[in-house]
């Protein structure tokens, strides 16, 4: 049947008091324009709604194209969602004849729509591009994106469209999946699909007899070696990235001889990583499921990239991270990590140019103790630290040992000993606040300890 247009759900969402049957206590968020916040969509228009006894955000999605099976469908995924405790979906609830709208377009007056928690982020094409530029950024996303990989592969759904328009990143870095209209359930079992996933990160034989746990297989494997491929060469996405995909395209997945999902790869496949991803891209290209393969090799590697850890630390710490969250007993825990278990210099160590892993942990442990951020302030404790970090050279730590030397905090204060380790920082190319994270970081800050 027909739909009301965009426009006329506007004029019902504008008065939503009036025009819910059970939720009438939410109220449209409006824009500085005065219209509901709203994003669109094939099949729908989804507002920003505000819970006015609560505060609580909510979304609502109304529909403007009939799809067969929907109703059925979405009480189904309600059902399921229900059984499911995870950050990576939000619950929802399909509300039959719930919103009021007067339309041209039918004589109906009454129409379904769903409800869902408003989720703040950006899809995920839409942060890459933002920060093309931070390497680390794009290691973390990679790692999280196999996290959420790795948990999808053991469930008994699937989403139905995996791409980076469904793929949100809120402001902590954690994904979240967003629109369910193509998902399988368990409950489904038998039906056909009603979507059959986008193009850029369809499988060449899915179609709508496909439609069981696997269908996200294939969009997961080729989503995961693209991250971990752009952010070990960020170029590939400038050079290739489009709306609708992130390195491949459907003309590419019909090349059943690799061809250009391979040679743009060739350069880079020394990474162990990525060689393991391409492994399971191959895999899924081939069968159209991973079936055959475990969910572990998706797991990150306990002993993550030192580059990574230490990243993750300094976006904790530092008072213009991206993320503006100051979690300071996750920056303790990453530098902690890092004064351990870090590469120290001679060693081989992916991606940290000259500057050694341990040494970055020992600065950041340092600088906590310097400024009492999650522990308790104690300078000897930082000297202790920066002296560490110091013996291996590193230009930061012994920048900030003279410090501790020349304002005599945490060792007896002395001017000698403060322009020697000046002089040494200087020598090993002290650039207050930024240090070279070589290769897949760039610069970054690193915040100094002074008085």
């Amino acid at each position: 049947m027909p739909f009301p247009l965009i426009s006329e759900y506007i004029e019902a969402i504008k008065s939503a008091e009036d025009n819910f049957e059970e939720l009438s206590y939410l109220r449209p968020v409006l824009s500085d324009d005065g219209l509901p916040i709203m994003t669109s969509g094939n099949f729908a228009v989804v507002f920003k709604m505000k819970d006015k006894q609560s505060g609580k955000f909510y979304a609502v999605k109304c529909f403007t194209k009939e799809q067969e099976g929907r109703a059925e469908a979405y009480k189904l995924i309600a059902d399921e969602l229900k059984t499911i405790s995870s950050n990576y979906l939000s619950p929802i609830e399909y509300y039959e004849k719930e919103l009021f709208v007067d339309s041209s377009q039918i004589d109906e007056t009454e129409f379904p729509i769903l409800l869902m928690d408003w989720v703040e982020g950006k899809p995920l094409d839409a942060f890459i591009k933002e920060n093309v530029d931070k390497r680390y950024v794009l290691h973390m996303l990679s790692i999280n994106f196999n996290k959420l990989a790795s948990w999808l592969l053991t469930q008994p759904f699937a989403h139905g469209d995996l791409k980076p328009d469904n793929i949100l990143v809120k402001e902590d870095g954690q994904l979240m999946l967003v629109d369910y209209d193509g998902m399988y359930v368990p409950g489904m079992n038998g039906q056909k699909a009603r979507e059959i996933g986008s193009p850029g990160f369809r499988h060449p034989s899915r179609n709508e007899n496909c439609f069981n746990e696997h269908i996200d297989d294939f969009a997961i494997a080729s989503i995961a070696l693209s991250l971990k491929a752009i952010a070990i060469k960020p170029s590939l996405y400038e050079d290739m990235g489009e709306n609708d995909r992130l390195l491949f395209s459907e003309l590419d997945y019909l090349d059943r001889s690799g061809g250009k999902c391979i040679s743009v790869l060739q350069p880079i496949l020394k990474n162990d990583n990525l060689c393991t991803l391409f492994g399971i891209f191959m895999i899924a290209w081939a069968k159209n499921d991973l079936s055959s393969v475990s969910y572990k090799l998706l797991n990150p590697d306990n002993s993550l990239h030192s580059d990574v850890v230490y990243a993750m630390a300094q976006y904790e710490i530092t008072r213009h991270n991206i993320y503006h969250i100051k979690d300071y007993k996750k920056a303790y825990d990453a530098f902690m990590f890092l004064a351990k278990y870090g590469k120290v210099r001679g060693e081989e160590e992916e991606g940290l140019g000259y500057v050694c892993g341990r040494a970055l942990g020992e600065n950041g442990l340092g600088y906590m103790y310097a400024e009492g951020l999650f522990v308790e302030q104690d300078y000897e404790k930082a000297a202790s630290w920066f002296r560490k970090s110091s013996k291996r050279n590193f230009a930061v730590a012994l920048h900030n040992l003279g410090v501790c030397f020349a304002k005599g905090k945490g060792v007896p204060k002395n001017q000698e000993e403060a322009a020697k380790y000046y002089r040494k920082s200087s020598n090993y190319g002290f650039l207050e606040p930024f240090t070279d994270m070589g290769e897949y970081g760039g610069w970054v800050r690193v915040e100094t300890f002074d008085l």
